[in-house]
């Protein structure tokens, strides 16, 4: 009696610990270093206030075609819930033209670098295929050089603005598997520059949303 009183405490005790090393090692599983990248589409909804020699011009707007590059994102996970990631990018160029009230030329060109530092959290998954997490943070425009065009001496100062995103990774292994992301960025520039020999500043909202897909490696 006295013996099997003291193998089931054993045997409990044994469960007890291995289900705690199960879990440890599950959740230690998720944390450390992971790089994501692939292509992403950087979709405008550009707006502007502008005025040219002081006075304000009614109706005048910018219109922004779409752009293209390969995202990269460095992100590290602190828990199965929650991560922090840098997103970078290729630098694309964006072509401003005229739209609204203003003739639809090319006014200039910027070349930037598009940059983003979020938290995500990660809703809990027992499906390795279908990890969904949701995101916000900060974005930046990194302004690598402007070009003229109907507008001379252009000048444009990018601004820190807000962002969210919401996204999937299917992990195909333990370690390399393939993402989903939407990010949604609220960002906005002064521009400045000439027209025709008139001096013009305006506020230029580019708000894009960026879709991207492809990798993620986890180290």
């Amino acid at each position: 009696m006295g013996n099997n009183v003291y193998t089931k405490s054993a045997l409990a005790a044994v469960l007890i610990a291995t289900q705690g090393g199960w879990a440890a090692a599950e959740e230690q599983a998720f944390e450390g270093w992971y790089l994501r990248t692939g292509p992403a589409g950087v979709f405008f909804r550009p707006s502007a206030d502008l005025s040219i020699g002081g006075a304000s011009v009614p109706g005048a707007d910018v219109k922004v075609d779409e752009n293209y590059a390969i995202s990269v994102d460095i992100g590290y996970r602190f828990s199965e819930q929650w991560s922090a990631t840098l997103t970078i990018g290729t630098p694309p160029e964006a072509e401003l033209r005229g739209a609204g009230s203003l003739p639809p030329v090319e006014l200039g060109k910027l070349r930037y670098g598009p940059s983003v530092l979020a938290g995500q959290y990660h809703f809990k998954s027992n499906n390795p295929r279908f990890q969904p997490y949701i995101g916000a943070g900060l974005n930046y425009v990194v302004n690598l050089g402007e070009s003229d065009g109907a507008a001379s001496d252009l000048e444009v100062k990018t601004k820190v603005g807000p962002m969210v995103q919401i996204g999937f990774e299917s992990m195909v292994t333990e370690d390399v598997g393939l993402y989903f992301d939407v990010k949604k960025l609220w960002a906005e520039a002064d521009v400045s520059g000439s027209i025709g020999g008139a001096p013009f500043d305006a506020e230029v909202t580019l708000d894009p949303l960026i879709v991207g897909t492809g990798i993620i490696w986890r180290f």
